[in-house]
Order: C-alpha cells, then sequence, then structure tokens
C-alpha cells in the first residue's frame, strides 16, 4: 500500500506542475471515450465477439439428446411361388443410442469452447483498449509537441526581428542576422514535421477506432495517473484473459479425454422391423451392437491428456510470468514518473530564463549565440519533460494491461 500510495502521489506532483500550453484547437476526443469507441467499433474486438456466437453455436449441437438421425431402410419385390406371385416387403427403422457419458463429455467439450471464446474476446477487449490508450496518448503528445514547435517558431521570429533591428542600428554584424533567419526557418520545418507527425498519430487513431475520415483531437491531460496498488494489481494478474483462456483449453483437453474414454463402450442401435412375407405381417425389434474389441479410445485418450499436461505447465508459466511482467511494469512506471517528476521541477522557470536572455540579449549582454544556447536548451527540456510524461503515461497503461485491467 505504501508503494502504491507514493507512486500516485508522484503523480499528483506531475500533474500539478505547470505543462505546455493545450493546442489551439477545440478537442473532441477524451480518453475514456476513445476506450468506449474502441468496445464499440473496433474491428477486431466485433470479430472476437461474434465467435463466441459460433462457439455457443457449437454448444447448441452438442446438446442434442440424440445426435444421429434415425435411420429408415426398406426393399421389396417379388415373390414368385408355383401358385402365383406375390410381394415381399421389409422395413427397417433404427436410432443409434450413446452410451458412456459421450453426451456429457461432448457437452463439456463445447462449453469449454465457449470459455475460450469468451476469454479470447476479453483479451482482444484488452489489447485493443491498451493499442488504443497508447496511440491516443501517443496523439495528445503529438498535439503538444505541435503547440512547443509553434512556440519555439513563434520566438524565432522575435529573435529575427531583434537582430535585424540591432543590425540597423550598428550594434551586430550582419552574421546574427542571417543566424536568426536560419533558425526562423529550422523553427518553420520543425512546425511542418510536428503537423505530419500529429496527422499520422491522428489517422492511426482513427483507424483503430473506426472513425472514418475523422481527425479526432484528443482532450485532457497527458498523464492521468490511476491510483495503482501493487498488491491489486498481482492478486488480479492470474485471472487474466488469457490465462482464463488457457484454463478453458485445459478443460477441452480433459473433455476430449473423457470422449475417447467413453469408447470403451459398445455402440448400440435400437430399431423395429416390419415384414410382409407370403401375404404374412412379422413385427420385429432388434439390437445391435459394436463390439470395442480393437478402437477403444486409446489414441484419442492419449492424445488428449499429453495435451492436458502440455497445457497445464504452460498455464503455471504463464502465472508464473504475469506476475513478473507486473511487478517489472510497476518498476518502470515509477522510474519513469519519476524521471517526469525531476523535469517537472523545472518548468516554472523556464519562460523566466527565456525572458531574462532575450533582455540580455538586446541590451547588449549576451551574443547571439548565447541567447540561442539558453532557448535550445529550454525547448529540449520541455520537450524531454513531455517525452518522458508520455513513457510515464505509457508505462502505466502497459502496468494495468499486464495484470489485465484497464481503469
Amino acid at each position: 500500500m505504501l508503494r502504491a500510495f507514493t507512486v500516485a502521489s508522484i503523480a499528483t506532483v506531475v500533474l500539478s506542475f505547470p505543462a505546455p500550453p493545450v493546442a489551439a484547437e477545440t478537442c473532441d476526443l477524451t480518453l475514456d471515450r476513445a476506450l468506449a469507441i474502441a468496445r464499440e467499433r473496433a474491428p477486431a474486438i466485433v470479430a472476437a465477439r461474434t465467435r463466441i456466437d459460433e462457439a455457443r453455436a457449437r454448444l447448441d449441437g452438442a446438446s442434442l439428446l440424440l445426435r444421429d438421425n434415425p435411420e429408415l431402410e426398406g426393399d421389396a419385390g417379388p415373390r414368385f411361388a408355383p401358385d402365383g406371385t406375390s410381394t415381399d416387403i421389409r422395413a427397417r427403422l433404427s436410432q443409434a443410442l450413446e452410451l458412456g457419458g459421450v453426451r456429457g463429455a461432448r457437452i463439456a467439450g463445447a462449453e469449454a469452447g465457449v470459455a475460450q471464446a469468451a476469454a479470447g474476446a476479453d483479451d482482444t477487449v484488452l489489447r485493443v483498449q491498451q493499442s488504443a490508450a497508447t496511440i491516443f496518448l501517443r496523439t495528445r503528445a503529438a498535439a503538444e509537441q505541435l503547440v512547443l514547435a509553434e512556440h519555439a517558431a513563434d520566438m524565432a521570429s522575435e529573435l529575427r526581428q531583434a537582430a535585424e533591428r540591432r543590425f540597423r542600428a550598428g550594434d551586430v554584424p550582419v552574421l546574427d542576422v542571417n543566424v536568426a533567419r536560419a533558425a526562423l526557418a529550422r523553427a518553420r520545418a520543425d512546425v511542418a514535421a510536428a503537423r505530419a507527425a500529429r496527422r499520422e498519430a491522428s489517422g492511426r487513431l482513427a483507424i483503430l477506432l473506426a472513425l472514418g475520415d475523422a481527425q479526432p483531437i484528443p482532450c485532457g491531460p497527458l498523464s492521468e495517473h490511476a491510483a495503482l496498488d501493487l498488491d491489486d494489481l498481482l492478486r488480479r494478474a492470474p485471472e487474466r484473459a488469457d490465462l482464463r483462456g488457457l484454463a478453458a483449453q485445459i478443460d477441452e483437453a480433459d473433455a476430449d479425454r473423457d470422449l475417447g474414454a467413453a469408447r470403451v463402450w459398445p455402440g448400440v442401435k435400437v430399431g423395429t422391423e416390419y415384414k410382409r412375407e407370403e401375404g404374412q405381417d412379422i413385427y420385429l425389434g432388434g439390437l445391435s451392437l459394436s463390439v470395442p474389441l480393437f478402437e477403444r479410445g486409446q489414441s484419442a485418450r492419449a492424445e488428449a491428456e499429453a495435451r492436458a499436461r502440455r497445457l497445464r505447465h504452460q498455464r503455471d508459466a504463464a502465472v508464473q510470468a504475469a506476475s513478473v511482467e507486473v511487478r517489472t511494469a510497476w518498476d518502470v512506471y515509477g522510474e519513469l514518473t519519476t524521471a517526469t517528476t525531476e523535469l517537472a521541477r523545472e518548468l516554472p522557470t523556464l519562460d523566466e530564463s527565456e525572458t531574462l536572455a532575450k533582455r540580455s540579449y538586446d541590451a547588449g549582454e549576451i551574443s547571439l549565440a548565447e541567447l540561442l544556447l539558453v532557448r535550445r536548451e529550454t525547448l529540449d527540456i520541455r520537450r524531454a519533460w513531455l517525452e518522458h510524461a508520455l513513457e510515464a503515461a505509457v508505462a502505466g497503461i502497459e502496468l494495468q494491461a499486464a495484470a489485465g485491467v484497464l481503469r
């Protein structure tokens, strides 16, 4: 609990520091809304849910009391005798029965198939939402990167004007003007590159959420850290959808083993037969048995038992790996959040530093190279904060996904 409180507190501190200004466009998509749209529209989720219906249809077929249809046989033909010709008729109706728990094993296997499909759908929902959250955050960060680039371009434009003004006054050589113009060109190129990056991220988000030609503009702070508790995440990890899917596969293998074991019972058919011979009506009851002397389900049982053993080993290894994944993701999340906090402490002083540096250049106290160095350093710190904030936010999503939950 202490570690959970610590990480949550760090996240609160990070959010309390001023971030770069928000993009000028009106945002229209929150993270919660993006996740809700992903659950409703994402093609992968729709397909995964359809597989559940397929599995339920197979269960309906497996639940039939009599799986095989009755068989009706008949023949007729003339009987030639010295005293004349008559017609003989034979008709037989038979029905195969299942003994030895065949139907129960078949139903158990089909139910395990439904459980697998449901677990697979839940895992698909988790993975799609993880992707949606990650792309949402990257789109949000791309929008903030554009704001930073535009801010840098504005500063470069002011710097060019200041250099030209001082050159006309004879305070600086033409070299300052040329360097300032080059810096402005670079800043404008960065703006174009940032617009392209935001458009690419927005397009990926629209594709994932099936939004068509819409260009979603994410809303909200980049780092919305949930109050996470390590012990709670470790408890939830064994209940992850992919692990439930492995458990369902084990149940299916056990059902296949039981189905193979049922083959030691004879196959049974019951029926009734009607005959008409030499003008006489004859009624018979029938029973037929297939004697399981050679094929007794040995191969099916052995294969199912081997598959069940493999799946149990796989599940046990996956459960252990899930615990390691959660602990590793927890540590990564904590370190990245700490890195974000370290840079966040310096954000409030950056505007002041830029203002003082510009005043110093206007007053001739520092050179253009020194001013550019200050501005480049402040811009790099803002970009580094944004990159670390994005990494921490994505790490938080990955931590929750490792435990099988997204909040």
